[in-house]
């Protein structure tokens, strides 16, 4: 005869299985959650993948130190860096700059040494509305990963030279064509003082027949918190910049240089970035 305690199968202990099941349940459910979350701003392959949390722990998946690469800005920090390559052209530069004018907005320009010497006053402007230029090589037409040695070191040294012979400084910041690189692109662009820059939205606005809505929906789809954004210096681009821009400021993002974004990350990928950026010729 049992004298103390419930029964094995009494009704106490059913309602403890049952609370059981509901605490798995919900538990299974916030996990499903925070992975369909993380997922959604990372891929389902990273999500998924140990190795990447792992570098996600050391904020790696922001900033690689081994090949100073830049991916992402802090995850915390409401803001999004506007970031636009190929210029500067005199048919959208120029509207592009007053947009930003308006809006009180600044940007990062990728910009390309040809167009830079063939359109001085479009940079000096840029710059004088303390706007940010990067890197994005002499001519545009050869990848980096495709081309070795001097042809290479021409490719990304000279913009810079094309840079220097209109503002007297030097460059820090680099995209690499078509954003194509690999191990020997990093460690070329590291030795000469660059940090290359990525992005984690494309707003795909290549080409002029873009409708400004499409443009706008696209850039704005997976926006968050230290997005880096790769717009375009092209007229379907500046058309298409005022919505952006506005739904933007609803959301409560702030936009920033990629400097800017920087000097925000935590602190381990922070202090690895500013040591090149500090040690490299002064923008």
């Amino acid at each position: 005869m049992q004298t103390s305690g419930n029964p094995v199968n009494g009704p106490n202990s059913i309602q403890h299985k049952k609370n059981k099941k509901r605490i798995l349940i919900v538990a299974s459910i916030a996990v499903v959650a925070i992975w369909f979350y993380a997922a959604r701003g990372t891929g389902w392959t990273n999500a998924i993948n140990p190795a990447y949390w792992m570098r996600r722990m050391r904020g790696e998946d922001l900033y690689r130190a081994e090949g100073a690469l830049l991916l992402h800005g802090n995850r915390d920090v409401p803001e999004v860096a506007l970031t636009f390559d190929d210029g500067p052209h005199a048919e959208s530069r120029a509207e592009i700059l007053a947009i930003l004018k308006k809006e009180s907005v600044k940007a990062t320009f990728f910009d390309v040494g040809v167009n830079m010497t063939a359109n001085p006053e479009l940079l000096i402007q840029t710059i004088e509305q303390g706007h940010e230029i990067g890197n994005h090589s002499q001519d545009h037409r050869s990848r980096l990963d495709t081309i070795e040695g001097m042809e290479r070191h021409h490719e990304i040294n000279d913009a810079d030279i094309s840079y220097a012979s209109v503002t007297g400084k030097h460059l820090k910041l680099l995209r690499p064509p078509g954003m194509r690189y690999n191990d020997s692109v990093l460690s070329d662009t590291k030795s000469l003082g660059y940090v290359v820059v990525g992005y984690t939205t494309a707003s795909r606005d290549f080409s002029a027949d873009e409708k400004p809505e499409d443009i706008a929906d696209r850039t704005l789809a997976r926006t968050e918190n230290g997005s880096i954004i790769l717009l375009h210096d092209y007229q379907a681009t500046a058309k298409a910049l005022p919505a952006i821009l506005k739904v933007l400021k609803e959301r409560g993002f702030r936009c920033v240089t990629i400097s800017e974004m920087v000097s925000h990350l935590p602190t381990r990928p922070r202090s690895s970035a500013q040591k090149l950026l500090l040690n490299s010729n002064p923008n």
